[in-house]
């Protein structure tokens, strides 16, 4: 007797994973809301968090920004991505309110030299990098007691994944995290098919219909 699958079985593709470490907004907020900011390296850390939830970018996008890439007044960045391509990414409100503060009276007391022009700054004055920063964000995941994987791409994926959730369009999702298709982000379209049930439940005439 013949074990092989059938020739329509055998033609399905294995389901792709759904992305890993997405924290919901009410993790996040709690993420955020564990972080101090009572010294300037505390404040310093709070606003490169913020930035990266409010605007989906690369933890190596977010340490490549000068203070020449962000505009107050416009509440933008100016990013350099993959394949040195740039893109103007938009700061959300309270985002963009920490990191003027920063600005104007933080990152002064961590500059030694007057040439920087990274936006955020280590303890010797110099561009933060990739490896403090994952040290940074590791010890505060920690701190504040989440039972889930923290990484460097997390506040990314939680980003993206409550656009989408919220109605965003792709297009306008694919521009903000810099990616080349709308085929990156069908992973993340999976996550909210518990919302699109929910939707559908509602919404639908014939299930609206068997309610009454």
């Amino acid at each position: 007797m013949s074990t092989s699958l059938p020739k329509a079985l055998a033609s399905v593709k294995e389901p792709q994973l759904l992305p890993t470490s997405v924290l919901t907004h009410a993790q996040v907020t709690q993420l955020l809301a564990s972080q101090p900011t009572t010294d300037a390296s505390s404040w310093r850390d709070r606003v490169m968090l913020e930035m990266l939830y409010s605007t989906g970018v690369r933890v190596g996008e977010l340490l490549g920004l000068d203070v020449r890439d962000v505009d107050l007044t416009n509440a933008t960045a100016v990013v350099l991505g993959k394949g040195r391509k740039q893109r103007v990414v938009p700061i959300g409100k309270t985002a963009l309110r920490l990191l003027e503060s920063y600005l104007k009276a933080v990152r002064p007391f961590l500059l030694q030299q007057g040439g920087e022009q990274a936006l955020f700054l280590n303890q010797d004055g110099k561009r933060m990098p990739y490896h403090t920063f994952r040290r940074i964000l590791q010890r505060q995941a920690t701190s504040a007691g989440l039972d889930i994987t923290v990484t460097p791409h997390t506040y990314r994926r939680s980003c993206t994944t409550e656009l989408i959730r919220s109605g965003a369009n792709l297009y306008h999702v694919k521009e903000l995290l810099g990616h080349q298709s709308l085929e990156t982000l069908k992973h993340y379209t999976k996550l909210t098919i518990e919302d699109l049930k929910a939707t559908h439940a509602r919404c639908h005439p014939s299930e609206r219909t068997s309610e009454e």
